[in-house]
């Protein structure tokens, strides 16, 4: 969080020093995802379990901020496909398309990730970041992905910590057609977690014509690194995501496996293999338009006003 385009946003636009505190001193408080049955809610339930006192201690601190006298602006931010908690906020920061609140802005994690100095937004490149090499520069997300993969070995990577369905479908069915190699923790246990990688996703990608990568799971406006980063590395996106995609990236510039799935991938992995259908990916740029901060802007003022 300290890294986002968001932050930075409140410290440029608010004109204040930022002063990171204890949630129970906080002006606006920060509130992610939190699922019961993901893993991490796995551990956290087995804890409280083991650790009783602990459930004191959070009600101890859920009253210290209903027991102040001005309350914190709450902010729900997730780049996850999490569903809305049932906590009141009042604002939310998430990739969600189709929400139609004034108090909800829709930021995805690839805007996220593109490099904005030119306006002022100066940050660090973080263990997240370097895992791909840098942040996105526009002018080359603007520009076609260009005939640099057409000259590679036809093969495939996959980037993955997991191998759950429908990636493993994907995974498998292509490999019957071509060489699909994997890299991350799922292929390398040495490998302890995907921001310790001893490669770097761009230099993986520059070998490899392809790249598999699917999103986690099908929602409006949940598109990621993965389509950017495999476009940026000169490798052809295989991706897998909900069609309303196309409100971010040309549709034009990578494969959609969502469409090729009625045939275990079988009309695809033919059509990979032809010439005249890879070219076509050739001269189509990821952007059709320059992004920019424009209402990110007015949601965080909206925001600096409500303090």
């Amino acid at each position: 969080m300290q890294n986002s385009v968001i932050l930075h946003l409140i410290k440029i636009l608010s004109q204040r020093q930022i002063e990171i505190v204890p949630a129970e001193k906080c002006d606006i408080l920060f509130l992610g995802p939190y699922k019961p049955n993901s893993l991490k809610g796995k551990i956290y339930s087995s804890i409280k379990k083991k650790f009783p006192r602990l459930e004191d201690t959070f009600n101890r601190f859920n009253m210290k901020i209903l027991n102040r006298k001005f309350q914190p602006i709450k902010i729900f931010h997730s780049h996850e496909n999490y569903p809305f908690p049932d906590f009141e906020y009042d604002f939310s920061i998430t990739n969600h398309l189709g929400m139609n609140s004034e108090k909800n802005l829709r930021f995805p994690l690839w805007k996220d990730l593109i490099d904005w100095k030119h306006l002022g937004i100066i940050r660090n490149t973080n263990k997240f970041i370097k895992r791909f090499d840098n942040f996105y520069n526009i002018r080359s997300l603007m520009l076609p992905q260009g005939e640099n993969f057409l000259k590679k070995e036809r093969k495939i990577c996959l980037l993955s910590s997991h191998l759950n369905e429908p990636r493993k479908s994907m995974y498998f069915n292509l490999s019957k057609y071509f060489t699909v190699d994997g890299y991350g923790s799922f292929f390398n246990k040495d490998v302890k977690h995907h921001n310790l990688s001893p490669n770097s996703k761009k230099e993986i990608l520059s070998k490899y014509a392809f790249n598999l990568c699917p999103e986690n799971s099908l929602y409006p406006g949940y598109y990621t690194e993965k389509v950017p980063e495999a476009f940026l590395g000169k490798s052809l996106p295989l991706a897998w995501a909900d069609n309303n995609i196309n409100i971010d990236f040309n549709e034009k510039s990578f494969v959609n496996l969502l469409n090729y799935s009625k045939d275990n991938y079988f009309e695809i992995s033919n059509l990979l293999k032809d010439e005249n259908f890879l070219k076509q990916f050739t001269t189509e740029p990821l952007l059709l338009k320059e992004p920019n901060l424009n209402e990110e802007i007015n949601f965080i003022k909206k925001i600096i006003s409500s303090i």
